[in-house]
């Protein structure tokens, strides 16, 4: 089948620890993802990761500005420091092109709760700005738990989830938070695991990501093409639902 991929889980740059082949520019991650026939991404700086905040934010703007196949992510801290979470924030995420936000509060060393974010994720919920965490990457699922109960709203996208029966914490989040979604990456690693999940909660909460570049997109998308599901959830998967959160972010 001819399908399009819009891909939820991309970063640029070379991380500290080093990986395969990172793509260091937004034309070498294109390149290297359209090989794949994933045609557009929601793309990540890992300086945002491993370095600083405030500088990945800004290697990111660079790298998409002028890229239509990109949509941004800022990563945030908390907003008492005044390090990121600024006057004007959103309407600089508007000028950016950036269309969601990541935090890794377990490596930047804060608490994802509604002490430190509380006004500032209840705008966010309001704004349907998706909120990416990646459980490969500074959060465990206490803290997902945590802030989800204490934000029942928010646009939350769970990535990087882990393989081996992630069902048993993710399903329990879906039945509970409309507002959830699930990247595909590792979860089409576990055998059966997206088809049902498809079975259970339907399409419309999954979306498809690569992982790129510290997973290999021809896997990812290989898994969603022959997953026992029908096409028109696999269409869905593969961008219709990402298109979706997108277009309802309110800037």
């Amino acid at each position: 089948m001819n399908i399009e991929f819009f891909d939820a889980n991309v970063f640029i740059g070379e991380p500290a620890k080093g990986c395969f082949k990172p793509a260091v520019t937004a034309a070498e991650l294109l390149e290297e993802v359209g090989a794949s026939e994933i045609r557009r991404a929601l793309a990540w700086h890992i300086a945002q990761h491993d370095c600083s905040p405030q500088e990945g934010n800004r290697l990111l703007s660079e790298a998409v500005s002028g890229v239509d196949a990109l949509y941004g992510c800022w990563t945030i801290l908390p907003p008492q420091t005044g390090e990121v979470i600024v006057d004007g924030f959103f309407e600089r995420m508007k000028e950016n092109h950036i269309f969601a936000l990541r935090a890794f509060p377990d490596y930047h060393r804060f608490l994802l709760n509604r002490v430190t974010f509380g006004r500032f994720l209840a705008e966010v919920s309001e704004r349907r700005i998706p909120l990416i965490l990646s459980l490969e990457m500074g959060i465990g699922w206490d803290a997902v738990y945590n802030v989800l109960q204490e934000f029942p709203n928010l646009t939350c996208i769970l990535c990087d989830i882990g393989v081996w029966n992630a069902d048993r914490y993710f399903w329990p989040l879906l039945d509970s938070y409309s507002n959830l979604y699930v990247e595909t990456s590792m979860l089409s690693m576990d055998a059966g695991a997206l088809e049902a999940a498809v079975l259970h909660y339907g399409s419309e909460r999954l979306l498809f990501g690569s992982g790129f570049p510290l997973r290999y997109p021809d896997a990812a998308v290989l898994q969603l093409l022959h997953a026992d599901i029908s096409d028109d959830d696999k269409r869905r998967i593969a961008y219709q639902n990402l298109d979706n959160l997108i277009s309802g972010v309110r800037l």
